[in-house]
Order: C-alpha cells, then sequence, then structure tokens
C-alpha cells in the first residue's frame, strides 16, 4: 500500500519533468475548449515528426503549434489568439506551469495562470502588477504634460501584453499605446518601454535595463 501511495504522488512530478508537450496533451479541455485532446495529440506528433503542426479545431478554424520544446511552447490558436506555455521551477526543484493566452483585437491583452502538473490551479501565484510608471522611461519637462496624460491613460485601459522567453524564465510586460488620443500616442512611443521580470524560484524580480 505504501508502495502504491508513493507511486500515486511521484506521477505528477514525472509527468511534468517528461516534457510540456506530455502535459499539453492530457490538459483539462477547458482550459483550450476550441481544442479537443486528439486536437493536442496530433498537434505534438505532427511537429515531432518534422510536419507542419496544423489541425482545425472544434470550430472548423485552423490551429497550429509553432514551436515546441521540453520547457516552451507556442501555440497560434486563431488570427487574433495565441497560447504560450512554459515550465517553471520552484526553488526546490518542483516543477510547473505558466500558461499565458493573448488576445488581439487588435490590441495584446494576456491572461497568466499557473498550474502545477495535475493541471490544479496555482492560486497563490500572479504576475506582479507593475505602476504605470514602471513603463516610462525618464522624459523632459517638455513632455510631461503630455506624458502625464498618456499614464492616466495607460492607467485607465491597463491593457498588457505577456510574453516569455522559450530559453529562460524571463516574462516580457507590455502595455499598450494603440487607444491613447493621436498627440498622447505620438510622444508616448518614443518613451514607454517593456518591463522584463525573471522568476527566481521563489517570486519575480524586475530584470533592470
Amino acid at each position: 500500500m505504501k508502495k502504491i501511495l508513493f507511486l500515486l504522488l511521484l506521477c505528477p512530478l514525472r509527468l511534468c519533468a517528461d516534457n510540456l508537450g506530455t502535459l499539453f496533451t492530457v490538459m483539462p479541455d477547458s482550459l483550450l475548449p476550441t481544442l479537443t485532446a486528439n486536437n493536442r495529440r496530433d498537434l505534438v506528433d505532427f511537429l515531432s515528426n518534422g510536419m507542419q503542426a496544423k489541425v482545425r479545431n472544434r470550430l472548423d478554424d485552423y490551429v497550429q503549434l509553432d514551436t515546441l520544446t521540453d520547457t516552451y511552447l507556442h501555440l497560434t490558436l486563431s488570427k487574433v489568439s495565441t497560447v504560450e506555455m512554459k515550465m517553471l521551477f520552484m526553488q526546490d526543484s518542483v516543477p510547473f506551469v505558466a500558461l499565458i493566452r493573448t488576445l488581439a483585437t487588435p490590441v495584446k491583452d494576456s491572461q497568466v495562470t499557473f498550474f502545477d502538473c495535475t493541471w490544479q490551479p496555482i492560486r497563490s501565484l500572479s504576475i506582479p502588477k507593475l505602476p504605470t510608471e514602471a513603463f516610462f522611461a525618464e522624459y523632459p519637462d517638455s513632455v510631461s504634460r503630455d506624458m502625464g496624460f498618456a499614464q492616466r491613460s495607460i492607467d485607465d485601459l491597463r491593457l498588457m501584453a505577456v510574453s516569455v522567453s522559450p530559453e529562460n524564465a524571463i516574462f516580457t510586460v507590455e502595455v499598450s499605446t494603440n487607444e491613447l488620443a493621436e498627440e498622447e500616442k505620438r510622444v508616448a512611443r518614443r518613451y514607454v518601454r517593456s518591463v522584463r521580470l525573471r522568476w527566481t524560484g521563489r517570486d519575480f524580480v524586475r530584470e533592470r535595463d
């Protein structure tokens, strides 16, 4: 009995330690409802065999698996929707998964959620909320009025695009300037910058330029 219990406890870690493709094929349908389990398996099989990983989903639209490594996945769900998955590790080497769903209509907005290897949500973990000022480089007093309007407008919208590096545990967070008035947009684009956050195994820390 003890041996069986040990194996059951070990299963999630073995599954996660295998590769992200395996986790993708067994993820709950509810997380990506337009894809069936067969869709996910076919995508992984096609890409693993050097074929174009493209299938039709439940809505009869094409879905493409663009990139798959042991720790990273990029999926194009539609013309306006993408998914990234990244395997990360806690300080004690316990693996977990970041799932980034991004919608561009046309302004990009991302939802980031974290799961353990049994696809249970880790509710205690999230991308830290960044102050609007974090996305602005220093700017001269001559544009302070326009920049003040731009900061307030961006703060009201708070549409953020999040992506993660395939090679490491660095997340890039960007805010959109598309919805600003033309003059604010013209000025803001010169000073708005992305923010990079690195997962340390315990929390997210900002990478300085």
